[in-house]
This record gives structure tokens, C-alpha cells and sequence, in this order.
């Protein structure tokens, strides 16, 4: 009896230990008035959330082109030391 006890105890400290090592699982939510008609009512309690600006990942041809389209880089050193790369 003492050792089912002790076992689950184990296993039951391993799934926290997991869950707790692969994050939160769902996103959350940026402003909950937004989606729920009832919470529409309510005050929140927690602060709102900041949003931070979105990452975008460009290649170097995309640098590239957009270089040779304006106007002060496109006879600049730098654009014609990239074509080497």
C-alpha cells in the first residue's frame, strides 16, 4: 500500500516536472473582454499585455533589391561589396 502511495506520488511530481519543462500550453490572450460576451462585463485583474513588434526575417536578396531601389543606397559602396558575397 505504502509503495502504490510513494509511486504515484513520483509519477505525479515527474508529469509537473514535465509540464512545467515544455511551457505554458496555450497562448494567452491579449485582451479577454475581446472574445467572451460575458467577460465584456467585467473588469480584469491582470494588467494588458504589451505588444511586441513581429519579427521578420529577410534573405540577402531581398536586401539586395531593396537597395538598388532607393535612392541613397543604390550607387552606395556597401550595395556593390554585397554582389561579392
Amino acid at each position: 500500500m505504502q509503495r502504490a502511495e510513494m509511486e504515484e506520488l513520483r509519477q505525479r511530481e515527474a508529469n509537473l516536472t514535465a509540464l512545467l519543462a515544455i511551457g505554458p500550453r496555450k497562448k494567452p490572450k491579449m485582451d479577454e473582454s475581446v472574445g467572451s460576451p460575458s467577460a465584456a462585463g467585467t473588469s480584469t485583474s491582470t494588467p494588458p499585455m504589451t505588444l511586441r513588434p513581429r519579427v521578420k526575417r529577410v534573405c540577402m536578396r531581398d536586401l539586395l533589391t531593396m537597395m538598388e531601389q532607393e535612392k541613397e543606397t543604390c550607387r552606395s559602396l556597401l550595395l556593390y561589396k554585397s554582389y561579392f558575397k
